[in-house]
């Protein structure tokens, strides 16, 4: 996740955010805290665990996170993606070429670890509900802007852009649906099939 956001969020960095060796701790250690997280779940994520998987004292651990939650938030953070930033390009090709290689992700095994967390933690941790707003929740919000180009283009029926995020939810739910809840992988057709569902009530002449 960006340095921006972790600072939104009050993440913890080490005071010299600047030491070659201080950064290339920490890079390692959250990546063995996010493989943690996807082999185990959040419950893994421990100070000691990841000291161990990343050949490191426990000391160094404690001095880029303090203390557990914030050492957790920055292993969900930094596996975690905005599933949708689009420009004013075709929206309907957009979604498609930006879906099929979320698919890719969604199909990793840390995808399923990373949502569940944030699903499970955001109802009672605001950083956990900060990284489910970068997740999924601006999606609308930027989606909005760029439907609102694709009218004057004469691409979508006008109205669309105030129903962001009932299309988000009709292109996105089905897919997390699948992978998901049906543990489909996520393929081309799957997530083609999402876009034209979704877009088809905004055609011009539906």
């Amino acid at each position: 996740m960006s340095h921006r956001l972790m600072c939104e969020r009050g993440g913890h960095m080490p005071r010299n955010s600047n030491d070659p060796r201080a950064l290339r701790s920490r890079a390692s250690a959250l990546a063995a805290a996010t493989a943690l997280l996807v082999e185990g779940g959040p419950e893994r994520v421990t100070h000691a665990a990841v000291a161990e998987r990343a050949g490191m004292g426990r000391a160094t651990v404690y001095r880029h996170w303090p203390d557990l939650q914030s050492l957790l938030l920055d292993a969900v953070a930094h596996g975690a993606r905005p599933l949708l930033t689009l420009d004013d390009g075709p929206v309907r090709d957009q979604l498609v070429t930006q879906l099929q290689q979320q698919a890719d992700w969604l199909n990793q095994p840390v995808s399923a670890s990373v949502i569940a967390t944030v699903i499970e933690r955001a109802e009672r941790d605001e950083g956990v509900r900060r990284v489910r707003e970068e997740m999924f929740g601006r999606a609308d919000e930027h989606l909005a802007g760029v439907l609102a180009a694709a009218v004057e283009r004469g691409e979508l029926r006008p109205g669309v852009q105030q129903n962001a995020r009932e299309l988000v939810a009709r292109i996105l739910g089905p897919l997390l649906f699948q992978r998901f809840m049906l543990g489909a992988r996520l393929d081309d057709d799957l997530v083609v099939g999402a876009v034209d569902a979704a877009l088809a009530p905004w055609h011009p002449g539906a």
